[in-house]
């Protein structure tokens, strides 16, 4: 079903937790950087098993379905997601500098599993762009 599905998506689908104060702040940023080249959804909007990723899985990382109906997530995505609209960098370093991805993997499920205090230091951070 999901080489089938894959072949409907017109552009990469980012699927994020709309519930989560954190993960709606960093999509309205990302929103901002890529324009139109990516889809949003939060998963709460897409049935379970969408694309063979659950609810549950869903509701622990960002996961970025690309139009050929590859699933990354966490800091892959997001290195991916910036990547596909036109902000190389994060991806270059994830893939290509020695133990950047192992550190981005387990920085990004550092702060997911901290939601809510990572948060609050975002809005302290960027006070200025709210």
């Amino acid at each position: 079903m999901a080489s089938r599905a894959a072949a409907t998506l017109q552009k990469p689908v980012l699927v994020y937790d709309g519930n989560c104060s954190f993960c709606r702040y960093w999509v309205d940023r990302w929103k901002d950087k890529t324009g139109n080249k990516i889809k949003y959804v939060p998963f709460q909007a897409v049935p379970d098993s969408f694309y063979g990723v659950t609810h549950a899985e869903f509701s622990k990382s960002v996961y970025l379905i690309t139009q050929y109906g590859q699933r990354l997530h966490g800091a892959k995505a997001v290195a991916v997601l910036l990547q596909l609209s036109g902000f190389s960098t994060w991806s270059w370093l994830y893939h290509r500098v020695p133990l950047a991805g192992f550190a981005a993997e387990a920085g990004y499920r550092l702060v997911a599993d901290h939601r809510d205090l990572f948060y609050r230091i975002t809005k302290l951070v960027f006070k200025s762009e709210n």
